[in-house]
Formats: C-alpha cells, sequence, structure tokens
C-alpha cells in the first residue's frame, strides 16, 4: 500500500553538503550494494530516455498540461542559482542558491530518498526526489481513493501526474515520473503555499529534464 508520508518533509537525518561533493572512493562492502543499487538507478535513467519516444503523443492529449523550461528561463535568469545533477538518475533541475544539497542519512537511503535540498532562509521549505516500487497508474489509484485529486502534465516532454498534499496548513506539490517497470520518482516540493516558493518552485518544476 501507498504511503503518502514519502512526500513528507523533516531534516533530522540532513546535513548540508556543496552541490559538487562526490563520494569518497571506498573499498568496503558496502560498496558492492551501492553499485548494484546505481545499476537500478541507471536502468530507470534509461527507461525514462525511453519514455520520451512515446512523449509526444501523451503530450498531445486534452487532459495533459504542457511545463515547459522554455517559458520560464527569463524569470530564471533573475533567480541565482545554478542546475544540479539529480544523484545517478540521469536527470538535472534547477537549484535556487538557497537551497542547500544535504547529505543523506543511510536509513533515508534505504527508504528510497535519493536528493535533499533544504532551504538555509525558512525550515520547512524543502525539495526531495525519492524513488520507490510500483507503478505511476498504482500510485495514482493510491492517491485518487485517498481523496486527492491527480493531473496529467508533461514536463519538458517528460509524462507525469501532478498532486497536492497539506498537513498542518503546509501544503506539498508533488510530481511522479513513470519509470516502466523499475518503479516511480516522486519529486515533493514542501510549502508550496507560501511565496516565494510558490515562484520558486513552478520554476524547478519546469526545469526537470534529462541530464547532458
Amino acid at each position: 500500500m501507498w504511503d503518502v508520508s514519502i512526500h513528507a518533509g523533516g531534516n533530522e537525518a540532513l546535513t548540508p553538503r556543496p552541490l559538487t561533493k562526490t563520494k569518497p572512493f571506498r573499498k568496503d562492502p558496502e560498496k558492492r550494494r551501492e553499485e548494484k543499487e546505481n545499476e537500478k538507478l541507471f536502468a530507470v535513467a534509461m527507461t525514462l530516455a525511453l519514455m520520451l519516444t512515446a512523449a509526444a503523443a501523451f503530450a498531445g492529449e486534452a487532459a495533459s498540461t504542457p511545463i515547459n523550461w522554455s517559458d520560464f528561463e527569463a524569470e530564471a535568469a533573475k533567480v541565482e542559482g545554478q542546475f544540479a545533477t539529480l544523484g545517478n538518475i540521469g536527470l538535472k533541475m534547477f537549484v535556487p542558491a538557497e537551497f542547500k544539497d544535504m547529505k543523506i542519512s543511510q536509513e533515508l537511503q534505504e527508504k528510497g530518498t535519493l536528493v535533499v535540498f533544504h532551504s538555509d532562509r525558512e525550515e520547512k521549505a524543502e525539495v526531495k526526489v525519492q524513488f520507490a516500487q510500483g507503478s505511476a497508474a498504482d500510485f495514482r489509484a493510491s492517491m485518487e481513493s485517498k481523496g486527492v485529486t491527480v493531473r496529467e502534465y508533461t514536463v519538458n516532454s517528460i509524462p507525469c501526474l501532478g498532486f497536492a498534499t497539506e498537513t498542518e496548513g503546509v501544503v506539498t506539490s508533488s510530481f511522479v515520473f513513470g519509470a516502466g517497470s523499475q518503479g516511480i520518482l516522486v519529486f515533493s516540493f514542501t510549502l508550496a503555499n507560501q511565496e516565494p516558493y510558490t515562484g520558486l518552485y513552478r520554476m524547478m518544476t519546469a526545469s526537470i529534464q534529462l541530464a547532458e
């Protein structure tokens, strides 16, 4: 069963790290497990790339709303920040300077957390990318059974689902990218109901694209 808490915030297991920091080479037994996880994530990235061949047809559907980086580039030029490659999943996203790339605990990694960016200005503002087993269709059915409205989008021609949840007055906007039989990638933007984050999150969402 899907757990909506996958989109919840929380930074108790996180510490800041530079965007350009890389993991040191290790020869301990953990490396073998990491290599297997990297292989799985690489497969996800390849699946996402293959999905682009069918994206044009999906984007033509009346129910799908297109979100394109070209519509936000001029606005992004006024914001201090840079594109960051998102782990090993083959995607990148524009990240404003106030959002710091956080070091993720082993426990969170095992739960599927891939990347976390946390605002150094607002405690509740957080962007998280997670991997989960299952299909986008099953995820959608689960969310809709809880009364959550789910809509179809294409972000730079990549099909995805979007929805919002609210906890104690804090809204989290989420986008779910299907990765075939591998699972799904969930992008969650917490504090989406408060400026300047409402606007920043729209920009960040629109910037999600395949890494070069």
